[in-house]
């Protein structure tokens, strides 16, 4: 271990030397976290782990080679003057910049490319390259790299690039002469790549129409018959009116749930500022928020082993036990203190003189003398903890990439199996959507004219890693899913919270417990951008106040890496996962100690 952390040590100098070389900025300070992050006097990098192996060493000094680059060579200032309006012409814009100041260190320091493209080829790693799961800024950015540099992408970059290279590599090669000669002059560069990014963007709009109509083509071939064009509007008429009636119901129940949230929102709770100091309650909505779904058919709730086959799950369950190996004794301390705990807290009892259980052997000495004496039996009252059911509701979405969601997959591993110990019975669910940018929701969407405020526009995925009713053994090999690449795209918590809390009320233990694993607010692009900005937001503190006003379900949040006691009254922000053991521990304490005091008041 002492070895290895010498290792890692040495490492991170060396990172931290080479950027401040590069970026020629000597005072940069320069840290190791959860997530990535830059401002003008501090970066910081991902953490590197135990193993520390070589494909990971180059993956981090690529994000370090091109921050370091970006200092060099990038005018912040100037590029956010120059920013289109339009979101995804912004992040066209974007990479467009990334591969300019990339490519200058390319050219200059030979040693950079090759970090460059391992860091970029790790997020395309086990996902299968399409159109859907390909970005076109990304592809943009590979394309116009490789006619910067004059040197070939590397095999799999090739493959990622050749995904949009038909649809924009013309467009690129009207403006690439130019980009070159200016490729020193960030604003000249930057004012000819701003045209680019908004005819890519034009570009991708007709390819998203091509494909909307491909999928039609089932159908109704070339849409030159009439009549079948009439039918099929009037079906799609029926469809509207039946979306209609239904979303009507939907916004109906959701103003009686909203009153209720109201009426509760004045009654007392026992958890507010004193389990969490930092949180304070949402206030209280004067434009009477409704939320809905624009459709729900397209909607998906699922088993882990559904999404991948076995082989591949026992591959990535691998690579998560290479994380859990150096923590088996982290585990066992961790199980044993929350076991002694929860020990302590039973109140196991004798009731006697019954007429059946257990024979009372005290009490034969009265048969003895009294043979007409009838015999006594006792029994044991078991303790209430033991009827508890806890589900985590993990985050999968896109920004929980890397460290994120392999610490949140170790925090469900390392919860469920000291839960088990314990005998509570553990529920571990995930969620995120099936598509980018709106998948078939925005497709039907846009086919019915683009109606203002259509609400929640994806389809959203809820994924069932491991039922109650399964031990931990059994469903160990899932949790692996959360490392698949192609998994995590997009949140919409609130949802997910309230199919969490449906799942868990129609469960027959008396103690029900909600654990949400995640790294902050909901975040969807194709919902954020045809409703308000605080849409998702919304719905989400609505969905929590609904859900702690209920007093069977006791609600808690942890946030990976970002606070998450804004949203949630019970609440705690873990980084490393070394500090999983005492925080989850000190966590359930406080859960079951508040049970053992309703218990004594009951007795």
């Amino acid at each position: 271990m002492t070895n290895n952390n010498n290792k890692i040590e040495v490492f991170k100098k060396s990172i931290s030397s080479t950027l401040k070389a590069i970026s020629k900025k000597k005072d940069l300070l320069v840290n190791f976290g959860s997530e990535k992050e830059i401002s003008s006097e501090t970066v910081t990098l991902p953490i590197p782990s135990i193993k520390l192996e070589d494909i990971e060493k180059k993956e981090i000094r690529g994000i370090a080679d091109s921050i370091a680059l970006k200092f060099k060579y990038h005018n912040k200032n100037l590029h956010t003057k120059l920013k289109p309006k339009s979101k995804v012409a912004n992040k066209i814009f974007d990479s467009i910049e990334d591969a300019r100041y990339e490519s200058i260190g390319i050219n200059e320091y030979s040693g950079i490319k090759n970090n460059l493209e391992i860091n970029m080829e790790s997020k395309y790693k086990n996902i299968q390259i399409n159109k859907n799961d390909v970005a076109i800024e990304d592809a943009t950015k590979l394309i116009i790299q490789e006619k910067l540099t004059n040197k070939k992408l590397s095999k799999d970059l090739y493959k990622v690039a050749d995904i949009w290279r038909k649809d924009v590599e013309s467009a690129i090669n009207e403006s690439i002469e130019e980009l070159q000669l200016n490729m020193l002059k960030q604003k000249d560069f930057s004012n000819i790549s701003l045209k680019l990014a908004e005819q890519l963007q034009s570009i991708q709009a007709e390819v998203d129409t091509e494909e909307d109509n491909q999928d039609d083509n089932d159908e109704d071939s070339n849409n030159e018959d009439e009549e079948e064009n009439q039918d099929q509007n009037d079906d799609e008429k029926n469809l509207n009116e039946e979306d209609s009636e239904a979303e009507e119901n939907l916004s109906i129940e959701q103003e009686e749930t909203e009153i209720d949230i109201i009426e509760d929102e004045n009654s007392e709770s026992e958890n507010s500022k004193d389990a969490n100091p930092f949180y304070s309650p949402p206030k209280e909505e004067k434009d009477n928020f409704i939320y809905n779904a624009y459709t729900k058919k397209f909607d998906e709730t699922i088993s882990a082993q559904d999404l991948c086959d076995q082989d591949e799950l026992t591959r990535l369950r691998s690579n998560l036990d290479k994380q859990i190996d150096n923590m088996d004794n982290i585990i066992s301390q961790l199980a044993n203190r929350l076991q002694r705990k929860l020990m302590a807290q039973q109140n196991r009892w004798w009731e006697f003189n019954l007429e059946e259980g257990v024979l009372d052997a005290s009490r034969l000495t009265r048969i003895i003398i009294n043979p007409l004496q009838s015999l006594s039996y006792k029994e044991e009252i078991e303790s209430e903890f033991k009827d508890t059911i806890v589900t985590l509701l993990i985050d999968n979405s896109g920004s929980m990439r890397g460290r994120p969601i392999t610490v949140a997959a170790l925090s469900a591993d390392i919860l469920t199996r000291t839960l088990e110990r314990c005998g509570v019975k553990v529920e571990i669910l995930g969620f995120t959507t099936r598509s980018w940018k709106g998948g078939k929701a925005r497709d039907e969407w846009i086919k019915n004219g683009r109606p203002s405020n259509p609400g929640r526009l994806n389809e959203i995925r809820h994924i069932i890693y491991k039922s109650a009713s399964n031990p931990w053994r059994r469903s160990k090999t899932n949790l692996g899913l959360m490392l698949r690449e192609g998994i995590l795209k997009e949140n919409i918590d609130g949802e997910a919270i309230a199919w969490a809390t449906d799942r868990l009320s129609r469960r027959i233990e008396k103690r029900k417990i909600l654990m949400v694993i995640s790294d902050g607010a909901p975040v969807d692009d194709s919902t954020l951008s045809t409703n308000s900005g605080s849409y998702l937001d919304k719905h989400l503190r609505q969905i929590i106040k609904k859900t702690e006003a209920n007093s069977n379900i006791e609600l808690l949040a942890i946030g990976i890496g970002h606070d998450v006691t804004r949203y949630y009254k019970q609440a705690l922000t873990i980084v490393e996962v070394d500090q999983l053991g005492s925080a989850i521990t000190n966590q359930l304490a406080i859960l079951f100690d508040k049970n053992k005091k309703k218990v004594k008041l009951k007795n």
